[in-house]
């Protein structure tokens, strides 16, 4: 099954969008995000993260800024 997903990074103002081939969304997901940081490295600053950087994150956003906001199945394929 091909699926559709957007990823979303709210300090950068940019949405990506992917197509994967996966049995399961969860699949799916961990295909595309995969495929996310390939395109978009994380950049590694010298410090650890501080506690007020780590609240912001409240809400399932990862530490590189990137959150899933869509997933569906790809109409034109099935």
């Amino acid at each position: 099954m091909t699926w559709r997903m957007e990823f979303y990074n709210a300090r950068l103002g940019i949405m990506a969008r992917y197509g994967v081939e996966a049995p399961t969304p969860a699949a799916a997901v961990v295909l595309g995000r995969s495929t996310l940081l390939a395109e978009h490295p994380v950049a590694r600053g010298r410090r650890g993260t501080s506690l007020f950087a780590r609240a912001e994150r409240v809400g399932g956003q990862a530490e590189d800024g990137w959150v899933l906001y869509r997933i569906m199945r790809d109409p034109l394929i099935g």
